[in-house]
């Protein structure tokens, strides 16, 4: 018993012993335990070697974007260099002078650099139209009609191009020359158009001076198409027989359908017209006949007097049958209505006629000012089915 108690005394004191040097140490059992047990190394090398591809792959996609964003520019530069189109397209706005626009700089300074003009949507602003001479060949057999017109426009900034609107013409000459004789021609390089902008060059061998009139008088022919726009043909019943005539619908954009001009609003210009046709058929326009000489058999030319100051879109004509039913305001202007010959007789267009008087009257009185024109400035074509009418016009004299 002695013994026993003895040997429990001695592992008591033994186990205290080592308790108490483990806790001094700071360690436990399970660290003495984790010293026997051989411990793999971490795999940190290889994290390690992960992280430093996938840093390498994205500096190098960086890189990558970097020099295809630079190819990208250069190439783009090349292009505009090679093809001579602006980066920007002009900004528009009114313009009321044409010499003091900073369109017409851009312009002028675009052309000096190789810009080719007629590329731009709109119109370069060097040249400013004075007055057009239209003569008009009308053919009603077959639907054409040959031109000549001749252009005076004022340049305002030097430049060797001439760009002008044209669409379904078929141009056969160019000429350009300065004042009133042909002796002062300018040699032309070359003529062609641009389809896409719907427009013809005419480029020079030299640039024109700033504030010098020049003209250019082009010939051309084209059919009279079958649809609402330009210069286009319409039928009418007439006693069992199909009847034609030719009238014009130019607004907003397609006198550049009937003869070569500056169609857009903002150049303005007066307008000489006239046209031969067959002695079957009358001609109307914007303003009253000056004068009509027969030309050979069964052909007569109608000259028309000269418009005012205005817009191509404004600018009218027809070549019909038509007779006419008038009467006349209370301050002496005379209005004539012209339609089919059946549709007069039946009365017809009594209310166009008579409706057009009061707007006249009422806007004369409303205004505190006189009609000043001859006739009105353009007739007012109404194609309808109203009471059996198909076309008629209405216009004052």
């Amino acid at each position: 018993m002695a013994l026993d108690n003895k040997r429990d005394k001695h592992l008591s004191f033994t186990a205290m012993v080592i308790d108490d040097n483990t806790v001094r140490n700071g360690r436990g059992l399970s660290d003495q335990w984790a010293d026997s047990v051989v411990v793999r190394p971490r795999t940190t090398e290889r994290h390690i070697t992960v992280h430093k591809t996938l840093v390498l792959g994205f500096a190098i996609s960086i890189l990558t974007l970097i020099i295809v964003t630079i190819i990208a520019v250069l190439l783009s530069v090349k292009f505009e260099e090679c093809t001579g189109e602006p980066s920007g397209r002009p900004a528009s706005g009114n313009h009321t002078k044409f010499n003091q626009t900073r369109d017409s700089q851009v312009h002028h300074r675009g052309e000096e650099h190789g810009i080719q003009p007629w590329k731009l949507l709109r119109l370069p602003t060097s040249l400013r139209p004075i007055h057009y001479n239209l003569h008009l060949t009308v053919f009603m057999d077959n639907f054409t009609f040959h031109g000549q017109v001749s252009i005076e426009f004022e340049c305002l900034n030097s430049t060797r191009f001439i760009v002008l609107h044209a669409d379904r013409l078929e141009l056969q000459r160019a000429m350009v020359y300065t004042g009133e004789r042909r002796r002062g021609a300018l040699k032309v390089h070359r003529q062609f158009k641009y389809p896409a902008n719907q427009v013809l060059v005419i480029a020079l061998n030299g640039e024109m001076e700033p504030r010098r009139s020049y003209k250019v008088n082009l010939t051309f022919h084209a059919r009279i198409e079958y649809e609402l726009l330009g210069f286009f043909r319409s039928t009418y019943p007439q006693l069992g027989d199909k009847r034609y005539l030719a009238v014009t619908q130019f607004s907003p954009i397609h006198a550049r359908k009937a003869f070569p001009c500056f169609d857009e609003p903002i150049y303005k210009a007066t307008f000489k017209i006239s046209i031969k046709h067959e002695s079957s058929y009358l001609s109307l326009s914007n303003m009253p006949v000056e004068g009509s000489e027969p030309d050979e058999e069964g052909w007569v030319t109608d000259h028309f007097v000269r418009t005012p100051r205005m817009s191509t879109y404004y600018l009218a004509w027809a070549v019909c049958n038509f007779t006419y039913k008038e009467t006349l305001t209370n301050r002496g202007v005379t209005i004539r209505l012209y339609a089919r010959p059946d549709a007069i007789q039946r009365g017809s267009g009594d209310y166009a006629l008579h409706i057009t008087k009061r707007l006249l009257e009422f806007y004369e009185d409303y205004f505190k000012v006189k009609y000043s024109l001859p006739k009105l400035g353009k007739f007012t074509k109404m194609c309808c089915l109203m009471e059996g009418i198909s076309c008629f016009t209405a216009y004052v004299h």
